[in-house]
């Protein structure tokens, strides 16, 4: 006897509402509607991105409206015309500083060496910002604004000063020599191209990165991928303005260079501003120093305790979150007396204050 199945009514519907039926060699699948959960969207674990950024309104980022290709390809773009700019101010600084300055080989080499020293240097004020108190978008923002703003000002000096008679600056014409005031200018100028492309440079890259979840296996793997294209876009703004840009400064068309490279960085901020809608970011986890402090004044203040052997134990070590903003730092073996700050003890336990930083912290 042929039994069939009965027509369910509403429960059929119910279920045909989350669910599509496929039958392959005579036997039924189903497979999730994504349209169940309102038209295209996804459930909230798929929606959003699961390594704790937000979007510029401070709310979770939302995976297919934030990050990815999209907007890292940006950051690739405004890395290549920034490391472009740069260079075509660095790459003949030395020949620039004989030619139309009239310095000597040795005191122009000296010179410069300080200048690329200062970019360094710059670099860690602009990393300490990021990570500390700016986040990296604002950081990347203001210093590329100081970068343009340097490139300017030099393309400014240099036309309207220093390379006078027009033309000179190349190997048989030779420039007036500038005022005290005009090489002031002049070294002015250069070293704010040094503030802003050193305070922005080590954010860029980590910027791009933060547009990829890491928790996502697809995201992942373009986070990887993302590193080696900064890279190649790094070299390829390098190698023009090494040859396109060098050429022409040699020759003595040093307006060129420069408003070229003023050009570039003008068009790598505006690239970059373009995107602000589509980045992800992490929120500035604060002053690290202080908190570097209580780590030690709470391991000393603790140092007749003996911490627990799983580290599974220490405080703080049972949650996703940390109190710090930001994401978890994985506990290690290295450096287990500092330990000694994150073990509970009784006074821990029953005190009702809040606990004191100074004394319980990992």
């Amino acid at each position: 006897m042929k039994m069939e199945r009965p027509n369910c009514g509403m429960g059929k519907f119910v279920r045909n509402a989350f669910t599509k039926e496929k039958e392959h060699n005579g036997i039924h699948f189903e497979e999730s509607d994504d349209s169940a959960y309102g038209g295209n969207e996804k459930p909230e674990q798929y929606q959003y991105t699961k390594d704790g950024t937000i979007d510029r309104f401070g709310r979770r980022a939302i995976k297919s409206k934030t990050g990815g290709w999209k907007a890292g390809g940006l950051v690739l773009v405004n890395q290549g015309l920034a490391t472009l700019a740069f260079f075509g101010v660095g790459v003949n600084l030395v020949l620039f500083l004989t030619r139309v300055l009239h310095l000597s080989n040795a005191e122009a080499a000296n010179d410069v060496s300080k200048w690329t020293g200062t970019v360094y240097i710059f670099s860690l004020v602009g990393a300490f910002l990021s990570d500390a108190y700016w986040g990296r978008y604002r950081t990347c923002a203001v210093f590329q604004v100081i970068f343009v703003l340097g490139l300017v000002l030099l393309s400014l000096s240099s036309y309207l000063f220093l390379l006078k008679p027009a033309g000179c600056g190349d190997v048989n014409a030779t420039c007036q020599k500038a005022s005290t005031m005009e090489i002031a200018v002049f070294y002015m100028s250069i070293y704010l191209v040094a503030l802003g492309n050193g305070g922005y440079q080590p954010s860029i890259a980590t910027f791009g990165s933060d547009q990829f979840d890491e928790e996502d296996p697809i995201e992942g793997a373009s986070k990887v991928a993302f590193f080696s294209w900064f890279y190649l876009a790094l070299n390829l703004g390098s190698l023009f303005s090494n040859t396109i840009l060098g050429y022409f400064e040699d020759i003595g068309n040093w307006p060129f260079g420069f408003w070229m490279s003023a050009g570039s960085a003008a068009l790598a901020l505006i690239i970059f501003l373009a995107g602000t809608p589509s980045y992800r970011h992490f929120t500035a986890g604060g002053n690290p120093i202080p908190r570097v402090a209580q780590v030690f004044v709470a391991a000393f203040r603790k140092w007749n305790v003996r911490p627990p052997s799983d580290g599974d134990k220490l405080f703080e070590m049972g949650s996703k979150e940390s109190a710090m903003t930001g994401r978890k730092i994985l506990h290690s073996q290295e450096f287990r007396f500092l330990d000694k700050a994150a073990t509970e003890t009784d006074k821990d336990i029953t005190s009702a204050q809040p606990h004191n930083p100074w004394r319980l912290c990992t």
